[in-house]
């Protein structure tokens, strides 16, 4: 109990940190974050505090906060939203995609030609770049075990580098790219407050504790049941996949009985930023930072890469697949969402649109809704690291490429009858 009264000491100063430090207050950063990079460098400048309890105590949480992370995942998502016209959704999905996709082909690509050849990185480290720049710290921490499976050593480290890069560059950028537009980019206002009683707390966490206990029964009967009769018992998965299976069946359960409405989303988001909180403060507090130095050329390539290639679809692709007076808007999203978290883009968006007057955020939504299942820490960005290893260069470069390309085709259509209404029917193109 003592450590993790610990923890959440330093979280609370991470917090008060960001509010009286104005550098830090206009940066964004999360307290957490703040306060992982404090601890970070006590622990890699002391032999002492490294082999104290409190560190152990550290290294075990990222693995557990992750799982109750994802066991949120499906209990947090509101029902009955306002739906937008789907050629906009579906556009948005495209961009999306193909954002993604792009990174992953540029990682594939330098590491095959440069990085492998002179660093001997295994191709599994070009699943680097997606993982902390689209999918952020909770995606680094999830597909830490998937790289070391895969011949990374050092995985968790590399990962979560490329998140916190990506969390600055997502950041610095987008306010760079709001003053480009000469908008005054102002200090947003802080997020609106959550209001709930503590009955109503207390029902959210036993709705994700039985979606973590039910992922703990699910791990248990492939683990010890299943894995073993299909002759497969050195596979094993992480214990976030199955709560969050478990999540989706205690959502089901509740829908099926007509108790879905006692789910409160708001409530649940903010005990899952509690969580992802801890998780990024522990997570960054146990890097090794040898490690990192030890792979900084082979990252900064990768992160130089990833960042040129999400300003390429701010300025390019984003005008052609998304021709609507909103488009600057939902790129600021896009733009924060590829180089860090959601947060980001939204926090971005709150600069120049507080009220959120456009539809930006509903149709960056219902789009997530539809390819987070899938990437930027979906079902794929997992298992890219054995996709690689698997299958041969030439291989992964033309599946990886393929989805690229298809969803491209398909944004640029989309684009282009985007554009023919919006002229139909007198509205505005993107500006």
């Amino acid at each position: 109990m003592l450590n993790f009264a610990l923890v959440l000491l330093f979280l609370g100063l991470g917090t008060l940190l960001c509010r009286k430090v104005a550098w830090l207050r206009r940066s964004q950063l999360p307290g957490s974050l703040v306060v992982g990079l404090i601890a970070l460098a006590i622990f890699n400048s002391s032999n002492t505090a490294r082999q104290s309890d409190f560190f152990f105590f550290l290294k075990s949480l990222p693995a557990e906060f992750i799982a109750l992370v994802f066991a949120c995942f499906f209990l947090q998502q509101p029902s009955g939203q306002r739906a937008q016209p789907r050629l906009e959704v579906l556009a948005e999905t495209a961009l999306l995609w193909v954002s993604v996709m792009g990174q992953v082909v540029l990682g594939l690509l330098a590491t095959v030609l440069v990085i492998r050849p002179l660093w001997h990185f295994p191709l599994a480290f070009s699943s680097v770049l997606e993982a902390g720049f689209a999918g952020g710290h909770g995606t680094a921490v999830a597909i830490a075990p998937f790289l070391e499976q895969n011949g990374l050593a050092g995985a968790l480290e590399y990962a979560l580098a490329s998140a916190t890069v990506g969390l600055i560059l997502g950041t610095a950028g987008g306010i760079w790219l709001i003053r480009l537009r000469h908008r005054q980019a102002a200090e947003p206002s802080p997020p609106e407050p959550v209001s709930a009683e503590l009955q109503a707390v207390l029902l959210q966490l036993a709705f994700i504790a039985a979606a973590y206990a039910t992922g703990i029964f699910y791990q248990h009967i492939a683990e010890r049941e299943l894995l073993p009769r299909l002759d497969a018992r050195d596979f094993k998965l992480p214990l976030f996949a199955y709560t969050l299976l478990g999540g989706f069946t205690v959502r089901q359960v509740l829908h099926l009985l007509g108790l879905e409405a006692w789910l409160s989303p708001a409530v649940i988001l903010l005990l899952a930023d509690f969580f992802l909180e801890v998780l990024i403060f522990s997570g960054m507090a146990v890097v090794d930072v040898r490690l990192v130095a030890a792979g900084a050329l082979p990252l900064l390539s990768l992160f130089t890469l990833g960042f040129l290639w999400n300003l390429f679809c701010h300025f390019y692709l984003r005008p052609k697949i998304f021709p609507l007076y909103y488009s600057f808007e939902l790129g600021l999203i896009n733009f924060g969402m590829l180089n860090g978290t959601s947060a980001t883009g939204l926090m971005l968006l709150k600069m120049v649109d507080p009220a959120f007057r456009t539809p930006a955020v509903r149709v960056y939504a219902q789009s997530t809704a539809i390819i987070q299942p899938f990437i930027a820490g979906g079902i794929l960005t997992l298992s890219t690291p054995f996709i690689v290893t698997v299958l041969p260069a030439y291989a992964s470069l033309l599946l990886y490429g393929g989805l690229l390309l298809a969803w491209l085709v398909l944004g640029l259509y989309c684009g282009r009858k985007l554009a023919e209404f919006s002229q139909k029917h007198g509205g505005k193109r993107h500006r």
